[in-house]
C-alpha cells in the first residue's frame, strides 16, 4: 500500500494550532508525532513569522523531519529566515521581526541550537516534491507546466515566491495562476492566504490564513478530505484574499 500524506502549510509560528492539527490527526505526541497508521506530514512552507512561537514550530518540524514522520519544503518566510541567519541583507518585515525578537530572547545556546536546527531544516529541503507516482505535486508557491522537473533559478522563484507578473512600476505582484495551469501533477500549495481551502481545476490552495486569525487547515491525500483548526489569533481579514471559492 502506498503511503498516506497530511498536507498543510503556512503555520506561521502557530504552534498551539500546529499541536491541535497534529492531535486532529492522530499523530502520537509522545511517540515524536508518529502516526499509527504510518502516514506523513508534508508541511509545504512558512513555518516562522507573525504567528507568537515560531521557535516551538521550528522544534516540532525539525523533531518530525529527523523521524521521518514530515517532509518540510521550504517558503518565501523561510528563505528570508535563512539569509538573516546567514548575515545576508534582507527587509525586516511582514512578521519576519517577530521571529527575531523570539530568537534574540533565547540564551545564547539556545540560539544556536535553534539556528542550527532551521539551517538544517532549509538546506535539506527539496525545493517542491512529487507524490504518487507524479500524480501530486507540493510546492509552497505554486507551480508552472513549463518549471516541473526543473530547480533552476526561475522554478525557486516561482516555488518560493509564486508565479509573478512586472506591474507598472516594474515591480513583480502575484498572479493568479491557478486558473491558467495545465500541468498534470495535481499542485497542493499556500503563500496566497484564503478564507477557505480553493480548489481550482487541479490545483488547491491551503493556506487559509492561520496567522491572519482565521483557520489552519490540512488536506488528507488519497481520501480526498481536510480538517480544520480554529485559529486563536484575531481575526485580520483585509489580509484574506477574496478569490471566487
Amino acid at each position: 500500500m502506498n503511503r498516506q500524506f497530511d498536507f498543510i502549510s503556512d503555520i506561521h509560528g502557530c504552534a498551539h494550532e500546529m499541536n491541535e492539527m497534529l492531535s486532529a490527526l492522530d499523530y502520537d505526541h509522545s511517540q515524536n508525532y508518529t502516526h499509527p497508521g504510518g502516514r506523513q506530514l508534508i508541511i509545504v512552507g512558512d513555518i516562522t513569522d507573525r504567528g507568537p512561537n515560531s521557535i516551538d514550530v521550528i522544534r516540532i518540524t525539525d523533531r518530525m523531519v529527523k523521524n521521518g514522520n514530515a517532509l518540510y519544503l521550504p517558503g518565501n518566510h523561510c528563505d528570508k529566515l535563512y539569509r538573516w541567519f546567514l548575515g545576508r541583507p534582507v527587509q525586516v518585515g511582514h512578521g519576519l521581526e517577530k521571529t527575531i525578537q523570539e530568537w534574540e530572547a533565547l540564551l545564547p545556546d539556545k540560539q544556536q541550537e535553534v539556528k542550527q536546527k532551521f539551517m538544517d531544516l532549509f538546506e535539506q529541503a527539496p525545493l517542491y516534491q512529487l507524490f504518487d507516482d507524479g500524480n501530486i505535486l507540493a510546492s509552497h508557491g505554486g507551480m508552472q507546466k513549463e518549471l516541473i522537473g526543473r530547480m533552476d533559478r526561475r522554478t525557486r522563484n516561482v516555488v518560493l515566491y509564486g508565479p509573478t507578473k512586472l506591474n507598472a512600476e516594474r515591480e513583480p505582484e502575484r498572479i493568479d495562476w491557478a486558473t491558467s495551469y495545465s500541468g498534470k501533477p495535481f499542485v497542493i500549495y499556500g503563500h496566497t492566504p484564503v478564507w477557505e481551502a480553493r480548489l481550482v481545476d487541479r490545483t488547491l490552495n491551503i493556506d487559509t490564513g492561520c496567522s491572519f486569525g482565521n483557520k489552519l487547515t490540512a488536506y488528507r491525500y488519497p481520501e480526498n478530505e481536510f480538517v480544520e483548526v480554529p485559529s486563536t489569533l484575531p481575526l485580520q481579514p483585509d489580509h484574506l484574499n477574496t478569490f471566487s471559492r
